[in-house]
């Protein structure tokens, strides 16, 4: 026998070998191969590091006058943009950032004379008129780009310059919240040479030691498109009390509103923890500026300026807001009562992520008084249901504003059987009152029952809106926030689900109501409550649907640009979301990047499956879902480090392995998906579950639930895998 030949032959037994191995084999073999961290993850994140966004290109436009060298402004310092105009407005550069950009807009002008110069901003490029994407209409509370912030005045989207005599840097007065385009043009006849335009940042830092990534790409840009979305809508405040650094908050979005939002908060805080540690700090400092404006009847103000000077840890007496730093404008006209709701809500879920006890020590009178509040209106008549009315001169409304709240409301009961178990869970883990916790638990427990007796609707298969709406109309909120938050049972949520699939489900996501002239609700399409509803499509089982949401609604924002989902989108697809009877028309004014319109909970939360169990990850679960999806993989920051989770699935479900790596001092349960056959599991080169039971050492404590194993007490980095 040659040398060749026997080469040959050893190679042939090894193939036979390999090909030979049973699912046993390979599912060792498997499980002794960490899944690798793909890099590419970084190539999806939107922010720019640095001090200032640049144009990505620019183009010219309109008539009367000219414009040469029109990509000089692309470039600091080199050739020159020169704009000769012989009419008001005539040719204009415009401007694309590339993406959005939150901060100082800054011109350099190296010469002009003539006409003043006019920079008009917008966020997406259908609405850059003259005054940028501003509110046109006189009567309308956002004209001329008004907002309800402090940090940005004087407020605007556009600002117009005296011509510069010399070589000058020419900065927006105010802070510009948001923009993607911007447009340079003179406001009569007159020249001027422009060296370049920036944006200087003025958001939060994003540092992304939280991140995701999928086999599906649109998946991926929702993700990182939302994040974006939270990292423009963060402000820092001019003022704060003495001797202490301003800190950063959360607002609602960062070009109009611009201010802080109790109910917002909840949502976009379970985002915020997934995507940076340091977002912890910010939730806190968020959550901490209404705490001190409590008011007398245990209340919080729907919303806060950014920089109202609240110490932590001294929340003080409920005496309202302190002087000079009420809520602004109209917004302190109204009464959203399910935000002081999410409020409590919000506080329970800082601790689970952050394990800070000692800053919610200091709320937990403040979350005390304002469950009196609901438990002192909620008539044993209604079963301990909350009805919402005006109090203290002020109209109720919900969080669909303008639109009224009335009567007994299933979105705000599902926020009060939250908060309930929220205070029972803060009153046992916080303060060691069982008693006490154990008897906000039965109150709990009584509303949501009581809300499923009043407001399911059986005929249907889904909860209605509110007692005193004619129609009894059945809304995506109403659904959303009872799967969001746990109030159906399985059965119910499978009708729900099915609900919103077949009567609500619309084109560009699912429609909020079917009725176009419903008082209580007007009709669009919200992400805030999609992103509810794909939280709650997940806890109930329902991974597809929520996946398809994804793909769908986050889908077409960002396709539709300018490149991050927005706070509402109209049944027709577009921005503009116009309210009967007010003067809320003009689609501009609507955000195209929102904080509360995001993806990335159910994407980590659910599709990696990482959640914490004891306050600050102490104890962890990494429940994967896989849904649809090849592969996914991500991070999120915890106190003690990050969590890692890796998992990829062969073709044909012929394999599945899953790596997990947790920071030291930690431990958790790991839930391998089955995919609906019974299979052999490896963990690290070890056999731990075969003929549907635990095996070895390995498989110690392991158990069933549903279409996983559970793996208890794992530690460290561990992998597993099944094959066939």
């Amino acid at each position: 026998m040659t040398r060749s030949t026997v080469v040959l032959a050893c190679l042939a037994a090894t193939l036979s070998g390999t090909l030979a191995a049973g699912p046993q084999d390979r599912a060792v073999a498997l499980s002794r191969e960490p899944v690798v961290l793909d890099p590419a993850w970084r190539q999806q994140v939107h922010n720019v590091p640095g001090t200032f966004v640049r144009p990505e290109s620019v183009t010219v436009e309109g008539d009367g006058g000219t414009v040469t060298g029109a990509d000089g402004v692309l470039r600091e310092g080199g050739a020159a943009a020169t704009l000769t105009t012989t009419a008001p407005r005539g040719a204009r550069l415009v401007i694309d950032l590339g993406l959005l950009a939150g901060g100082y807009v800054e011109l350099g002008v190296r010469r002009a004379s003539g006409a003043p110069v006019r920079a008009s901003y917008a966020e997406a490029r259908r609405y850059l008129t003259p005054d940028g994407d501003a509110d046109p209409d006189p009567g309308g509370f956002f004209h001329q780009g008004r907002s309800l912030g402090t940090d940005d005045d004087p407020d605007g989207r556009a600002d117009v310059y005296a011509p510069p005599s010399t070589s000058t840097v020419l900065r927006s007065p105010g802070l510009r919240g948001s923009q993607r385009y911007i447009a340079i043009t003179l406001d009569g006849p007159g020249s001027l040479t422009l060296d370049f335009v920036r944006v200087r940042q003025t958001t939060f830092p994003g540092a992304y030691d939280g991140h995701f990534l999928s086999s599906d790409p649109v998946l991926n840009r929702a993700w990182y498109a939302s994040a974006y979305g939270l990292d423009l809508s963060t402000a820092r405040g001019r003022r704060t009390a003495a001797g202490r650094a301003r800190p950063w908050v959360v607002m609602d979005g960062p070009k109009r509103d611009r201010t802080v939002y109790a109910g917002d908060v909840q949502l976009v805080a379970l985002a915020a923890y997934q995507q940076g540690g340091a977002y912890r700090r910010v939730l806190r400092d968020t959550l901490n500026l209404f705490a001190c404006q409590q008011r007398p009847d245990g209340t919080l103000p729907a919303t806060s300026l950014i920089d109202v000077p609240c110490e932590p840890g001294n929340p003080g007496p409920p005496d309202g807001s302190p002087a000079g730093f009420e809520p602004p404008g109209q917004a302190g006209k109204v009464r959203l009562d399910s935000f002081t709701l999410l409020w409590v809500v919000s506080v329970a879920d800082y601790l689970r992520f952050t394990g800070d006890s000692a800053f919610v020590k200091s709320l937990l009178p403040v979350a005390h008084r304002a469950l009196r509040f609901f438990g002192e209106r909620a008539s044993d008549t209604d079963g301990g249901l909350f009805r919402t009315a005006d109090y203290d001169g002020l109209a109720a409304q919900n969080w669909h504003t303008p639109d009224r709240a009335a009567g007994i409301d299933a979105t705000t009961n599902a926020a009060y059987y939250a908060a309930l178990r929220s205070l029972a869970r803060l009153t046992w883990s916080v303060a060691g009152d069982r008693d006490a916790a154990a008897a906000l638990d039965r109150r709990a427990e009584r509303v949501r029952a009581a809300l499923l007796t009043r407001m399911w609707d059986p005929a249907s298969g889904a909860m209605t809106l509110n007692t005193d709406d004619p129609r009894r109309d059945h809304t995506a909120d109403a659904n959303a926030a009872a799967l969001a938050f746990g109030v159906l049972d399985r059965e119910r949520a499978r009708r729900a689900i099915a609900y919103l699939d077949t009567r609500l489900s619309g084109p560009y996501g699912t429609l909020t109501t079917r009725h176009t002239d419903n008082p209580y609700m007007t009709r669009y399409i919200s992400p805030y409550v999609m992103a509810q509803e794909s939280l709650g499509r997940f806890r109930y089982g329902d991974g597809a649907g929520a996946l398809r949401l994804i793909r769908t609604a986050w889908g077409h924002m960002i396709r539709k640009g300018p490149g991050t989902p927005w706070e509402e989108v109209g049944a027709d697809g577009e921005p503009a979301v116009p309210r009967p009877g007010t003067s809320v028309t003009w689609g501009g004014h609507v955000g195209m990047a929102h904080a509360w319109s995001t993806a990335v909970p159910a994407l980590s939360m659910d599709v990696l499956g990482i959640r914490p169990l004891g306050d600050g990850y102490r104890r962890w679960a990494v429940d994967p879902d896989p849904v649809d999806l090849h592969w996914a993989q991500g991070d999120v920051p915890v106190p003690a480090g990050s969590i890692s989770v890796r998992w990829r699935r062969g073709a044909g479900d012929d394999s599945f392995v899953l790596t997990v790596r947790a920071p030291k001092g930690t431990a958790g349960r790991v839930s391998v998906p089955l995919l609906h056959k019974d299979r052999t599991i490896a963990v690290d080169g070890r056999i731990a579950w075969r003929h549907g039971r635990p095996a070895g050492e390995a498989g110690r404590g392991a158990h069933r639930v549903g279409d996983a194993i559970v793996f208890e007490g794992v530690s460290g980095t561990r992998t597993f895998a099944w094959a066939e």
